[in-house]
């Protein structure tokens, strides 16, 4: 018999399976001499399996810091749109037509709302659907690759090692 760990959203889940013959390990349980067989049949992760799939676990949660940071920055850019929006309101009811340095002034600004809202219309708001588009695929990937398949947790506990990461799994589930 072998312990399966199931890589679904980085939980770890332990189902028992039979195996047919393949590599033989001894148990890490000492008072235990019976071997345990690995089998990587399709559903079963390899060494190098779990390494990809760790690293892409990892680039998905920085493109999600990332688009979280740049949905943050437009948010203070609407937060800026809205005060000088608010700010022109103001002038509008206070300027002097009949001036003409204080209408190019409101003007000016009247100009400089406009680029903002441009900015964030043509530019800003279609940067935030590529960046969205871009990691629904990588998640897309990613679970077609990695979610709802099984591993071994002696191969799980290398491919950290060899990669250098702590282990994201909420908590560890010590297979055996």
């Amino acid at each position: 018999m072998r312990m399966l760990m199931n890589l679904a959203a980085a939980t770890a889940v332990s189902a028992m399976v039979l195996a047919g013959p393949a590599a033989a390990q001894k148990s890490a349980d000492p008072a235990q001499d019976a071997e345990v067989i690995k089998v990587y049949d399709a559903g079963t992760l390899k060494p190098a399996d779990i390494r990809a799939c760790l690293r892409q676990d990892q680039r998905l949660g920085d493109l999600e810091k990332r688009l979280t940071d740049y949905q943050a920055s437009m948010t203070a850019h609407r937060s800026r749109i809205t005060a000088l929006e608010k700010e022109l309101d103001r002038r509008r009811k206070q300027i002097d037509g009949t001036d003409p340095a204080a209408v190019k002034e409101y003007n000016a600004r009247v100009e400089r709302h406009r680029t903002m809202i441009d900015t964030y219309n043509e530019e800003m708001l279609p940067t935030l659907d590529r960046r969205r588009d871009q990691l629904n695929q990588l998640v897309k990937d990613y679970n077609a690759a990695c979610a709802d398949k099984s591993y071994f947790e002696d191969d799980w506990q290398a491919a950290l090692a060899e990669l250098g990461m702590k282990d994201p799994r909420p908590s560890k589930s010590g297979g055996k």
